[in-house]
């Protein structure tokens, strides 16, 4: 009986520790937003973005609309050279529901931490 009760506790083990190589083999990456870039004058449309000034843009990085329109700046935020930001963004207005993960298209400033 201990034999068999042995035996099936390797079975168990084995086939948890494969299941844990198989998920770290599949890293699964969650999907970005690409916001494109507003280059006008005033405010920004929904669902873009604009670059601060080049004095403050080391603390500020950028400025963003969610989609309904609520502006908000990435100054807690990180920025890589090909504009993938982190952490994720949230909507700081209590009455929206805006909270993903964005890539700001054309970013030009390089990385920004």
């Amino acid at each position: 009986m201990f034999r068999w009760l042995r035996s099936l506790l390797k079975e168990i083990f084995a086939s948890r520790t494969s299941q844990v190589t198989r998920q770290t083999r599949n890293v699964w990456t969650r999907p970005r937003l690409d916001i494109p870039r507003y280059s006008g004058a005033g405010d920004i449309p929904p669902l873009h973005w604009k670059a601060c000034h080049p004095a403050t843009i080391n603390r500020f990085k950028a400025e963003f609309a969610c989609p309904n329109g609520h502006g908000l700046t990435l100054k807690g935020h990180s920025i890589e050279s090909d504009g993938t930001v982190h952490p994720s963004v949230v909507c700081p207005t209590s009455s929206c529901g805006f909270h993903d993960f964005v890539r700001l298209s054309r970013w030009d400033a390089g990385d920004i931490g």
